[in-house]
């Protein structure tokens, strides 16, 4: 059964995705703990939400490429708020835009261990709570990038198209229990995720010259929305983008 102020656990909670969907989630009266490595970020942002909202929020620091810290922040979290019940695995990144033969290690491992390695290990450690809650959701942040390969994006395709499988394998694994499995896959959205990748801000902002990109609350805003659908609702997959962009290949910009 739905509880009356269900508790979400969300990574990447500093910024760009997480933070929107913490604070769109926070002024619907759900209860949050947010991670993050930059964990100085999440604390302001949560006690920023507990005195708007009078929700409760715990804000602690998580790597989700190290298991031993996601086990950390989940259990900790799980304790200080009497447990989970959604999960939004959402810490993640870009790095590069090299052709698959050019792409460096540092490049290709930060890109597998975040995008693939840390969404098993977020789930692996907070599903146990989801289930000995009776009632919850899981959501995987996903991209377009996870439907249509583009050049200079093998490996983070390839982590996407990743993330796409986990989440289509997850719904037939909890088939049958009160868990809910859905991937928000987002194309053009201005966050820092163009900074982080392109590692050069001109760069980044000539990624949506001349296009009006998604926003981090648009994104959120499908999160907020697949929670708040009757519990016999699932929506498995949204892919989402901006009115200007047909597909990966196909943006339209103005002058």
């Amino acid at each position: 059964m739905r509880p009356e102020h269900p508790v979400v656990l969300i990574t990447g909670a500093s910024s760009g995705f997480g933070e929107a969907v913490a604070r769109l989630l926070a002024a619907n009266g759900f209860h949050l703990a947010l991670g993050a490595r930059r964990v100085e970020r999440v604390r302001v942002l949560a006690d920023e939400l507990v005195k708007a909202h009078g929700i409760k929020v715990f804000a602690g620091a998580v790597d989700t490429r190290e298991t031993a810290s996601v086990n950390a922040f989940v259990e900790a979290a799980a304790t200080a708020l009497g447990g989970l019940h959604v999960l939004v695995a959402n810490a993640g990144l870009a790095s590069g835009t090299f052709k698959l033969w050019e792409t460096p290690d540092e490049d290709l491992e930060a890109m597998l261990r975040t995008n693939v390695e840390g969404v098993v290990k977020t789930i692996r450690a907070g599903l146990p709570h989801v289930r000995k809650a009776g009632w919850g959701h899981v959501f995987f942040i996903g991209s377009t990038a996870g439907h249509q390969p583009y050049e200079g994006g093998s490996v983070y395709c390839a982590s996407k198209f990743g993330v796409k499988a986990m989440a289509q394998t997850l719904r037939l694994e909890v088939n049958g229990e009160q868990i809910r499995v859905t991937s928000v896959d987002p194309g053009m959205a201005e966050t820092e995720f163009s900074n982080v990748r392109m590692k050069d801000e001109a760069k980044a902002r000539a990624v949506y010259q001349g296009v009006k990109p998604l926003a981090a609350f648009d994104v959120a805003e499908c999160v907020r929305w697949c929670l708040m659908l009757p519990d016999h609702v699932n929506i498995d997959e949204i892919l989402v983008k901006c009115t200007d962009q047909a597909s990966v290949h196909k943006v339209h910009r103005r002058a």
